[in-house]
């Protein structure tokens, strides 16, 4: 307890010790202004404390690392020890209330405006959930489209496409975990990379992320729009889930248009592990493009949660990059995970606004980088 109280005291001291404001300009396309968490807008009105026990999942990753592993991403050269001191203090006071972790995310973070080099500051922001299906152990007439396990040999064959597994190329290998009901529900399954399966005796089974055919994802929205079988106004999954179910008979077709193909396991965990390994926390987690944005940041996100009739609400919060996905690219590009269930899959399928969004720095981190010049 004596090493957090005199971390705290350092910290603090150390915090007081510059005025300079930080300018990071990246080669690869990234800028980071600092600002004020009084500029956050709506940051006063979340609930930190649900983001402080996000944030401690990953802090739990970054305590099985080497301190000089760097965590990844294109901000800067920032590394496990960055976030040391932030980790240890945070583990201790896990069990601080809503009011007091808002305190100690504004006593040991500075929040940094990320915008691209050509000045745009705004980018897509999407959601994606945890599947529900429906399925059993043995092939049946209904129980008929199978979840595959990720093939021992895909590396020595790595173009093959979802059309030709869809075709049978992987039938009698052995690699059929489990049968569903519905190839669309399944399809968005690949997306999500996640879900649970529920047997007719009414227990669930957890399917993982297990691997891809290293195939690239395309969205199939922007292309249905481009053959006139969609309208602007349902460019979104909930539009897209339902043309494919309405129209069986050219489904397949559609769908393959993606060559992408989630390969899956059955999982024994109580939660959904995100790319950087930890338990993904039901809109506090989100998916980055992990090449420009490091795994295990506080994020503070401004966007619009759309609604089913088309409005929209304003959404801020902050969430913790700890997964990512293929369709995640870009420096302002984001996924919030919105859990399982009902509520979940529709605030998922409707979500597709404009945002911004500041990561939080450490403050030894930032007055590392104070006394880099610009």
């Amino acid at each position: 307890m004596k090493k957090i109280l005199l971390i705290l005291i350092i910290l603090l001291n150390n915090s007081c010790l510059f005025s300079k404001k930080i300018i990071l300009v990246s080669k690869e396309n990234i800028k980071l202004e600092e600002v004020e968490f009084s500029e956050l807008e709506g940051w006063g009105n979340d609930d930190h404390k649900m983001a402080l026990q996000s944030f401690l999942h990953s802090c739990r990753k970054f305590a099985k690392m080497a301190e000089e592993s760097s965590i990844g991403g294109k901000i800067g050269n920032i590394k496990v020890k960055d976030f040391r001191d932030v980790c240890e203090i945070s583990e201790a006071l896990k069990t601080l209330n809503a009011k007091q972790a808002k305190n100690f995310f504004e006593n040991w973070f500075k929040p940094f405006l990320i915008y691209s080099n050509n000045g745009h500051g705004n980018g897509l922001f999407t959601g994606y959930y945890e599947a529900s299906l429906n399925g059993s152990f043995t092939k049946s007439d209904k129980y008929k489209y199978p979840i595959y396990g990720k093939p021992k040999n895909l590396n020595e064959n790595p173009m093959i496409t979802r059309q030709e597994i869809e075709n049978g190329a992987l039938e009698n290998q052995g690699l059929e975990i489990i049968y569903v009901d519905d190839k669309v529900e399944l399809f968005f399954m690949h997306i999500q990379g996640s879900g649970r399966v529920r047997l007719d005796d009414g227990r669930e089974v957890r399917i993982s992320f297990a691997g891809k055919n290293k195939q690239p994802f395309v969205a199939i929205s922007n292309q249905m729009y481009e053959k006139k079988l969609i309208e602007k106004n349902k460019l979104n999954s909930a539009g897209v889930r339902e043309w494919l179910k309405q129209n069986p008979e050219q489904a397949d077709e559609i769908m393959n248009i993606n060559p992408s193909y989630t390969f899956f396991k059955i999982s024994q965990q109580d939660y959904v592990i995100g790319s950087q390994g930890v338990p993904l926390t039901q809109e506090r987690s989100l998916a980055v493009d992990n090449e420009f944005i490091p795994y295990g940041l506080p994020i503070w996100l401004n966007t619009s949660l759309t609604t089913r009739n088309g409005t929209k609400a304003p959404y801020s919060r902050l969430l913790v990059s700890q997964d990512t996905g293929s369709a995640i690219k870009g420096v302002i590009r984001g996924d919030i995970f919105f859990g399982y269930g009902k509520e979940a899959e529709e605030k998922a399928f409707y979500m597709a606004s404009k945002g911004n969004y500041y990561v939080l720095l450490p403050i030894n981190l930032v007055d590392r980088l104070r006394n880099i010049p610009n």
